[in-house]
């Protein structure tokens, strides 16, 4: 038990961010603290397995649900969705990373992983570029 209760300690201390109404679209990551360069802002958020989803794959579900696949998960250069086992209800607090063309923050795997391109400082908001790792952004850049 000592154990599992220092791993919950380090992470919460290794907690940098929040959610928080955004400028830039409705919800955004924002620093509650100084983040380093090179930090990852969202240590100790749990490793998912992710599968290729196509939209013909899903096309039954609800309007709602196909919406919100567009909105937090990547489309990969094969018009896959990068999809969690774990589905939407899976999802922590770096899917709220919104959109920059002066990001912050950057990917280090396709969007599984992220780091600071800077130092980030208390109340600034995080982003990144959707360009570096989905393919319905890639012309954006």
């Amino acid at each position: 038990m000592e154990k599992i209760k220092q791993k919950i300690l380090i992470n919460l201390k290794n907690t940098y961010c929040r959610l928080k109404p955004s400028k830039i679209e409705g919800v955004g990551v924002f620093a509650i603290k100084n983040i380093p360069k090179g930090a990852n802002p969202f240590y100790g958020a749990p490793a998912k397995k992710w599968r290729g989803i196509k939209p013909k794959d899903y096309k039954n579900l609800d309007k709602e649900i196909k919406k919100m696949i567009g909105d937090f998960f990547a489309m990969d250069k094969n018009g896959e969705f990068s999809i969690p086992e774990c589905g939407l209800n899976g999802i922590d607090i770096s899917f709220f990373l919104n959109m920059s063309d002066k990001p912050n923050v950057k990917t280090i795997d396709d969007g599984t992983n992220f780091v600071t391109l800077k130092k980030i400082k208390k109340g600034e908001e995080l982003a990144v570029s959707y360009a570096n790792y989905d393919a319905r952004y890639k012309n954006k850049i």
